[in-house]
């Protein structure tokens, strides 16, 4: 007996190893150094307690950044897994050249988050961008526009980079829990009257709730983690009307107050960790009701 869990551990040992190194042991540091006044000017570092907490609530500006990743996170998720829920099925049918339809919609991807910020800087130039130019073309240009350098739509344009990057992402797993379900029920329910729509919302969804679970959890962590995308594609700006909040952190860290900004990480932590927590429960009671 002794022996049989002695050589269980022996497997488990070094995941949990990697994971005490490389998670636990960061994570309990950084909220060490949020209570502390850790700085670039000093060599000391001495225990502060909750304020860095309380100078993050009481510095105004910090509620736009959190505002902006709340949004993010919310419209980007439920943006991306329709769209990608879209795709899915229509890629799903015996339409002609899916496969390589499915490899075009996956590409964005796999493409550097830095590089896609990048190159929608130039999409979005209002003067010599794609967008503006395609809209002039059909006769839409009226609704030109500084599309980043418009404080009211700077963060938009984020989200639609994010939105375009990752949708085909959604898609994959959608793909995948199509596969679930039995062409049997479908074929039967047609059988009985029931139209495509009758159809998706009685027989595919519920079957799909497992892979409508993953995208919405992967979906809103990535929002909330968003950098990379608003680091390439305004800097946070104009002004800060487009700053995240891990683009906040990178600017205090910048700046060399790291207490401060470890305490904004921690803020950011505690947000995702109560956030996937709710949502983990909220699809799980839907798919047993639905079981």
């Amino acid at each position: 007996m002794y022996t049989s869990k002695l050589y269980s551990w022996k497997f488990v040992l070094p995941a949990f190893l990697l994971f005490f190194a490389l998670f636990l042991v960061p994570n309990l540091m950084g909220f060490y150094y949020s209570l502390t006044n850790w700085n670039a000017m000093s060599d000391q570092v001495k225990f502060i307690g909750l304020d860095n907490f309380r100078d993050v609530f009481a510095d105004k500006s910090n509620f736009t950044s959190i505002y902006n990743t709340l949004m993010f996170a919310l419209v980007t998720s439920i943006f991306k897994a329709v769209i990608g829920l879209g795709l899915a099925l229509m890629l799903n049918e015996g339409i002609k050249s899916k496969n390589f339809l499915r490899t075009i919609f996956f590409m964005p991807v796999i493409i550097s988050n830095l590089i896609v910020g990048l190159i929608f800087q130039q999409i979005y130039n209002p003067d010599t961008g794609i967008l503006n130019g395609f809209l002039d073309v059909v006769g839409l240009g009226a609704f030109s526009q500084a599309w980043i350098a418009d404080p009211k739509l700077a963060i938009w344009s984020g989200m639609g980079v994010e939105i375009w990057k990752a949708a085909g992402f959604n898609m994959v797993i959608f793909l995948a829990g199509l596969q679930m379900v039995p062409k049997e029920m479908h074929e039967a329910a047609g059988i009985d009257g029931a139209n495509y729509w009758n159809k998706l919302i009685k027989i595919t969804i519920p079957f799909l709730l497992p892979s409508i679970t993953i995208n919405m959890l992967l979906n809103v962590i990535s929002g909330l983690k968003v950098f990379d995308v608003i680091f390439a594609l305004t800097n946070g700006g104009p002004g800060r009307a487009s700053e995240v909040v891990n683009l906040t952190v990178f600017n205090q860290f910048g700046l060399g107050t790291y207490g401060y900004a470890t305490a904004l990480s921690v803020i950011l932590f505690v947000f995702l960790i109560i956030i996937s927590i709710g949502m983990v429960k909220i699809f799980t009671r839907s798919e047993v009701k639905e079981g």
